[in-house]
């Protein structure tokens, strides 16, 4: 089997698709690896260390998709890349189908590939091992990033975030009760911020609850408490997930208007559109802008600001998959991992998952009739 890594770092993408050591694991099992040169750079591996241990350095994407059976790709398919895609291909990474353009899924149906978004991918328990490995980083990123945009320099309130004697703490409130909501609140809470967390679910409330020991206040997400706690933040965090559809805006405009001046706004669920009303995509290149005098921190690719860290993570996760896929091929292995099969967007040029289908009013066909 052919595998193809893209060097994504003309979309501000810092994280590569696989690790030296990765591929050292698919080269041992027999497979050929080809790298655009440059790609690793940014999480800190060069060219040759890829090539050291087995890779075939290419210098263009269209040789990347020209020569592979599997492209994997970090950041979504832009229009030029999805002209390259290669018929019968398939295509691993955070694809997003949710708030994709459609002229750009059609022309990949077109080509019959197979799509498998890593943000999908869900095993029985309900958990989601690509997001949640990058939630664990995304959520302690939230301290960093909050203390820095708090300051005076950065427009903030000029407030620290755990107090000091006499002077009580930044107040930090987390929507959502999930991995990366529960990341954030530990690392805000170590720091020594008031956090507060609102989300749907009770159980995971209270086993927020027990994890923190009771330091944590946590209420139910209705709009009233909402509308409440918006107010008396110092820090909003939008942790709000929902695989595979289009985030619900939990914040309105009206609540951020009576938000404090110069207060953060993370919105850590922009890559599939943002759970707050006044939030849009911003780069690391440019990771902020003020609206109704709230600072707002829009990044989609957050984890990538860690990419060393963060290429280490997808590595690790998407390799076992492709080592399966090489040695059963593709029905094979999504009949064995179901958890894989749950990840995927589009089967072989037919769209299974309903969701999409209705959304971009397309065929839908449920993956278990094609296997």
């Amino acid at each position: 089997m052919n595998v193809g890594v893209l060097n994504e770092s003309g979309k501000i993408e810092n994280r590569a698709g696989l690790s030296p050591s990765g591929i050292s694991l698919l080269v041992e099992h027999g497979h050929a690896v080809y790298v655009q040169a440059g790609a690793g750079l940014k999480a800190g591996y060069s060219n040759e260390e890829y090539s050291d241990l087995g890779a075939k350095i290419v210098f263009t994407k269209e040789e990347v998709f020209g020569r592979s059976d599997v492209v994997l790709n970090i950041s979504p398919l832009n229009e030029e890349e999805c002209k390259l895609v290669k018929k019968d291909q398939i295509l691993f990474g955070f694809h997003h189908l949710a708030v994709a353009r459609k002229v750009l899924v059609e022309e990949l149906l077109k080509k019959n590939v197979t799509i498998i978004g890593y943000e999908i991918v869900q095993d029985e328990k309900g958990d989601l091992p690509f997001i949640e490995s990058l939630s664990e980083i995304g959520g302690q990123m939230c301290l960093a990033i909050s203390g820095q945009y708090l300051q005076t320099s950065f427009g903030g309130q000029g407030v620290i975030i755990g107090g000091v004697v006499s002077v009580p703490p930044a107040t930090a409130v987390v929507i959502g009760s999930g991995v990366l909501a529960k990341s954030a609140i530990k690392s805000l809470l170590e720091a020594g911020a008031h956090t507060i967390a609102l989300g749907n679910f009770m159980d995971r409330l209270r086993d927020l609850e027990e994890m923190t020991s009771g330091r944590l206040v946590t209420l139910f997400a209705s709009k009233y408490n909402l509308a409440r706690m918006t107010k008396i933040a110092d820090i909003l965090i939008g942790a709000v997930l929902r695989p595979g559809e289009r985030a619900p805006i939990m914040i309105t405009r009206d609540m951020v208007k009576t938000m404090k001046k110069g207060s953060l706004i993370i919105d850590l669920a922009i890559d599939q559109g943002g759970c707050i009303e006044t939030s849009r995509l911003t780069t690391l290149e440019q990771p902020t802008y003020v609206d109704e005098g709230v600072i707002h921190y829009c990044v989609p690719n957050i984890t990538s600001a860690v990419s060393r860290t963060s290429t280490k993570v997808l590595s690790n996760l998407v390799v076992p998959c492709l080592v399966e896929i090489g040695e059963k091929g593709i029905e094979q292995t999504l009949k064995r991992k179901q958890s894989l099969a749950r990840g995927v967007y589009v089967f072989r040029g037919n769209i299974s998952r309903k969701s999409i289908a209705e959304r971009f009013d397309l065929e839908y066909k449920d993956i278990t009739s094609s296997l």
